[in-house]
């Protein structure tokens, strides 16, 4: 039976660490490149915003970021491909650290895979908090088994 594992990728060096380590120490037969997307946080606001409060993007600019992201996710398959494995792109909006966490887990429960694999790209704790970790979300509210794969500078 093949084994199915579900890859966060953002582009990052972090991320492309947690591809190659999947596929080096994992049985690993095949993965979903799921590249989560972030909506502008107006996007995903009220549909009326207080005064003052910035108004979703233009629809050009949520076109863009989906272009880039799908860009992305394709970086992430041919990784993945280079590696070993068989690899298919996912996308998904999402608003922030705990949705993409939620997005990761969902895709890994929609097609049955074994494992979630992040990479950490190594900020302070107070950053963390600050600015939210996909990482720490993906341990604290993890659904199946997750290997966070340290950053390579940490």
């Amino acid at each position: 039976m093949a084994t199915l594992v579900v890859i966060g990728f953002d582009g990052s060096p972090d991320a492309e660490q947690a591809i190659d380590m999947a596929a080096r120490v994992l049985s690993a037969d095949s993965a979903l490149i799921v590249t989560a997307w972030h909506l502008p946080i107006a996007a995903v606001e009220a549909p009326i915003p207080p005064v003052g409060v910035p108004t979703a993007p233009p629809l050009e600019d949520e076109h863009e970021l989906e272009r880039r992201a799908i860009e992305t996710a394709d970086a992430g398959v041919r990784r993945a491909r280079a590696a070993g494995l068989e690899a298919e792109p996912a996308l998904q909006p999402a608003a922030g650290p705990s949705d993409i966490a939620k997005v990761l887990f969902d895709s890994a429960e929609q097609h049955d895979a074994e494992l979630v694999v992040v990479g950490r790209r190594g900020m302070s704790r107070i950053k963390s908090i600050l600015l939210g970790s996909v990482s720490e979300a993906a341990v604290r509210d993890g659904r199946r088994p997750v290997l966070v794969v340290p950053s390579a500078q940490g």
